[in-house]
């Protein structure tokens, strides 16, 4: 043993020769170079330091695939990491790394960027001083940059605080920021206004990035009302928000629905003088998007274009998935083919929207083209592509189609799992087409993916959504059959089930059986059963349910209280409902809009008017702002008792406070006018109607025909839009 040994010793021995005598001969290429590093790696020593470093000499000065910048680090870290208890770097290591980088800032970023923040820290706290080398604020940047990105805060603070000051480097404007920054992107930001308040105290002021952080660190938290203190603290500090600043509220409010606000922000800028960038019209324009604005969006769109902003890439990505949303596959297709006329070339993106919409449109063989065509262009599809047309083909009945999909994705590197098909079950499921989602099970065990407890609680929902029950009853003990335990998610959906086709006192029994089975009904289990009683009539037993849901020390949401106060008002229980909001009140439980809709609705039908509109009046003391629900009941109360003006002035506040109507309130709207014989207030609201793309409801038309079938409104046909002229020639 001990001869093997020694022969290998000495075979190792003379490898680091050789690799000596080729380096001073100069014939050493960067292949051989590089194969040598790998063999020397495997068998180092102590000693092979010094081999080792002759080589990364010759690598650094070879002409060849990457840089030396590039490659000596990477080859320095495969050391220090490999074999950092058989051959450390010595001082020679660390000189050729610098002369890679020829400054020592370069080799510190250099490193940072390659994710290699200790080795980085070890040269600038430990090997640095070997040099005599003196680090300035920069190279501390760079490392508390480095340890923010890979989320290590604590040393972060910790080399700001203490090693910083130890070594006397005092900390710039640029290097507390960059901790803020860290802080903030790890939903710390108590803990990041206290570095400002510290930064502040040493007397360095903060500037725009550093408050820019701090609002973004609120903003992703929600943090409303600590997003405007920043902003007053700015002000108190002279400095103005800039561009950056004013894009951040903007996608704020536009990512809590609150456009008509982000829109208030946009129009103030241009009144400071403060230029909108394009991240600023995304930013609105995406906020317009998913609320279904497609006016307000093309507006800004005009409004962008004549200001001189060039759209990009993510503006028509917006545009189109805002026209893909609504089914709007032509105007789609049109954007499509723009973006090519701008110089854009359509990415995955891009495709994903337009082959998700054709595919939802049923239009699957048209999806396929635009794939086919998207590979002979060289963008390679997402997930999210081959997610939306095994979708489409599912809903063909495609499977051999399917089948060649699948080895598409592996050919891309994809390997579809459990998610991926849940994802389009779900989509499925809610379309009505349990049987192809049920397909869609055998097919992932037929490609090795294990259906999970997700995956049968999608195929329950679909069966409970097409009225099946029977069947979504037996999915329990297939799942059982499988190895699978059915969560309260199943009895859950199973519940609800029950309680939607109105069968009770099946979900009661089911109820019963979950605690049999150890499985535990939550707050949700709980609101369906109490729901489903209201819902049915049994009102007693509604009653004792509540009650033991308080006497087993069950925290009630506001969702539980909204559907007993729901279940007493419809019973005509108001002053028991009335007692149970004042009880609410008087504890300062959170009430939410919906709560006021409840009541306010039941006021009205109780003909209690004045209560009702007391109760609208007392809806901001709350912090609570009325919904398209709570406007549409005021408004159509208000017409009902005669009150037209004041209708009139309420729809207006509606829409200055930024609340859409839907199509539901304008059809409702339409019908009450009609009843009452108010041809042209009906009118203007039918305008709405089609000024919004929405459609007639049946009711409505139906309602539509009937009034004008009698003479004496046949006249007043021309105070409706002009498409509604044709009503006048009814006869009965």
């Amino acid at each position: 043993m001990s001869r093997r040994l020694s022969a290998a010793r000495d075979r190792f021995l003379e490898l680091e020769r050789a690799i000596v005598d080729r380096v001073r001969s100069g014939n050493l290429g960067l292949d051989d170079a590089l194969e040598l590093f790998d063999e020397l790696l495997h068998h180092a020593t102590p000693s092979s330091v010094i081999a080792i470093n002759k080589l990364l000499t010759a690598i650094s000065g070879a002409r060849g695939r990457g840089s030396s910048s590039e490659l000596v680090p990477s080859l320095f870290n495969r050391m220090a990491r490999a074999c950092s208890n058989k051959v450390a770097p010595n001082l020679h290591t660390y000189s050729i790394l610098i002369n890679c980088f020829c400054l020592i800032n370069q080799l510190l970023k250099g490193l940072s960027n390659r994710k290699c923040v200790s080795e980085a820290m070890d040269i600038l706290l430990r090997r640095m001083p070997e040099f005599g080398c003196t680090p300035d604020e920069v190279s501390y940047n760079i490392i508390l940059k480095g340890l923010c990105d890979e989320k290590r805060i604590e040393e972060a603070l910790q080399l700001l605080f203490h090693k910083m000051d130890d070594r006397g480097i005092s900390p710039t404007v640029v290097t507390y920021t960059i901790v803020i920054d860290g802080l903030c992107k790890v939903q710390a930001v108590d803990r990041a206004e206290g570095v400002l308040q510290q930064m502040i105290h040493k007397g360095v002021k903060p500037d725009n990035h550093t408050y820019n952080c701090l609002i973004h660190g609120y903003c992703s938290s929600g943090q409303g009302k600590e997003v405007v203190r920043m902003l007053k603290e700015m002000s108190a500090h002279g400095i103005q928000p800039n561009v950056v600043t004013c894009n951040l509220l903007l996608g704020y409010h536009c990512k809590n629905g609150r456009c008509t606000e982000a829109r208030k922000i946009f129009d103030s800028m241009i009144e400071k003088g403060i230029k909108p960038d394009v991240t600023t019209y995304n930013t609105l324009l995406h906020g317009y998007a998913i609320k279904g604005a497609l006016s307000d969006m093309h507006r800004l769109l005009d409004l962008m274009a004549g200001n001189g902003n060039s759209p990009d890439h993510h503006t028509f990505n917006i545009i189109l998935f805002a026209y893909a949303k609504g089914g709007m596959i032509d105007e789609a297709m049109h954007i499509f083919h723009q973006m090519r006329q701008q110089g854009l070339s359509p990415d995955v993106v891009t495709y994903a929207a337009i082959i998700d919409a054709l595919c939802k449109l049923g239009k699957v063989y048209d999806a396929m083209l635009k794939f086919n065509q998207m590979i002979n262009e060289g963008v390679t599809p997402d997930i999210f592509v081959f997610c939306s047309l095994v979708y489409g083909l599912c809903t063909l009945d495609k499977w051999a189609k399917i089948d060649e999909l699948f080895s598409e994705m592996l050919n891309q590197g994809i390997h579809p799992n459990a998610t991926f098909f849940n994802t389009i079950m779900c989509n499925l499921c809610r379309e009505g087409r349990v049987m192809e989602a049920q397909s869609l099970i055998d097919l992932m065990v037929r490609v090795g993916v294990r259906p999970n407890v997700i995956s049968y609680n999608s195929l329950i929902d679909g069966y409970c959504l097409a009225g099946r029950m029977k069947e979504a009853i037996e999915l329990l003990d297939d799942m059982v059959r499988v190895g699978l335990k059915p969560d309260d998610s199943s009895y859950n959906t199973l519940l609800h089930g029950y309680s939607r086709a109105g069968r009770i006192d099946d979900a009661v029994r089911l109820f019963r059986e979950m605690l049999s089975n150890e499985v535990k009904p939550g707050i949700v289990s709980y609101n369906t059963i109490l729901h489903g009683l209201f819902q049915s009539g049994k009102f007693s037993e509604a009653k004792e349910h509540y009650v033991n849901m308080i006497k087993s020390g069950m925290q009630l949401s506001i969702y539980t209280y909204n559907i007993i106060l729901n279940g007493l008002c419809k019973n005509n229980c108001v002053d028991e409902a009335f007692k149970i909001f004042q009880n609410l009140c008087s504890m300062d439980f959170q009430l939410d809009i919906i709560t006021f809709s409840i009541m306010i609705d039941a006021f009205f039908k109780s003909g209690r008017k004045e209560d009702a509109m007391d109760m609208f009046a007392t809806i901001s003391a709350h912090g609570l702002v009325p919904n398209v629900v709570t406007y549409s009941l005021m408004i159509q109360n208000l017409i009902k008792e005669g009150l037209l003006e004041e209708s009139d002035n309420l729809f207006s506040a509606m829409e200055k406070s930024g609340c859409i109507p839907d199509s539901f309130m304008l059809n409702s709207l339409v019908r009450r006018l009609l009843h009452r014989g108010d041809i042209m207030r009906a009118g203007a609201y039918l305008s709405k109607i089609d000024e919004m793309n929405f459609s007639l409801e049946a009711a409505t038309t139906s309602l539509l025909i009937s009034v004008f079938s009698r003479e004496e409104y046949q006249h007043h046909a021309k105070s409706l839009p002009e498409k509604y002229h044709f009503l006048k020639e009814i006869k009965k």
